[in-house]
């Protein structure tokens, strides 16, 4: 929204500093927290490998909470980059200066839709957690990628099904694959593979047997799909527009 709509709907400005010092403030304020939180990381990397095994865990844990906060943060940003979405900021932020008109629910409507929120918010991390407990999924990235997948609700969306943690047999041997998206006519047939820190550590013999493995899969007709470890961190709703933009296109 320009500040020329804004002061042609409501005859008034916001109060207080102008528009570029407060967010040159929010930008240093921002930057502050960031190199406090890259310190902290930092610290817990050089003492990890010197704790016990529960309390290295215990680290790991809290940086993976600290990832999900970020990119669920990121995530409800974006959505006020939209038309609708500008004006549900603004209202937020400057209704009462601006004019804009309440939105408000009586007690008990705003109850139940509290009420919902939860359980929308319950059922989606029941269903996560039960596919990362059944398929053993212990990859961050492969959990974030998940989450995403089954947030978009991909597979009723578009009538496919992943199959996290899938065992394939071809030509005799089994192989172990991150995702694998099918169709039930067959007609969508991908493999999924999320590189992390180890994979740039490999041998020659295990990419060798790496691109091996990736030619039988494409001889047996399926698509792959190869994402790093921080492109995934990044922009798992990227990474998961990429896949859902091949279930569109004709085979």
């Amino acid at each position: 929204m320009t500040d020329s709509t804004t002061s042609g709907e409501t005859g008034k400005e916001p109060e207080g500093l102008p528009n570029d010092a407060a967010i040159t403030i929010f930008r240093a304020v921002i930057n502050r927290l960031f190199e406090l939180t890259i310190e902290e990381i930092d610290r817990d990397l050089a003492k990890v490998n010197t704790l016990e095994l529960f309390d290295q865990l215990v680290v790991r844990a809290r940086w993976t909470k600290m990832v999900d906060l970020l990119l669920a943060a990121s995530r409800s940003i974006d959505k006020y980059k939209t038309p609708k979405g500008e004006l549900e900021v603004m209202a937020q932020v400057f209704g009462s200066q601006l004019g804009f008109p309440a939105q408000t629910f009586p007690a008990d409507v705003g109850a139940r839709l509290e009420w919902y929120k939860k359980r929308v918010a319950k059922e989606y991390e029941e269903r996560v957690k039960t596919d990362v407990n059944l398929h053993d999924i212990t990859s961050p990235i492969e959990q974030i990628f998940l989450m995403e997948w089954r947030f978009l609700k991909i597979d009723e969306q578009h009538g496919v099904k992943i199959q996290p943690q899938k065992q394939l047999t071809l030509d005799g041997i089994s192989y172990a694959i991150d995702f694998i998206v099918e169709s039930p006519d067959g007609r969508v047939k991908l493999a999924i593979e999320l590189d992390g820190h180890d994979f740039h550590e490999r041998t020659k013999e295990q990419a060798a047997y790496d691109r091996a493995r990736e030619r039988k899969l494409v001889r047996h007709g399926h698509t792959i799909f190869r994402f790093t470890g921080s492109e995934i961190v990044r922009n798992p709703r990227g990474c998961v527009d990429e896949v859902v933009g091949l279930l569109a296109v004709p085979r």
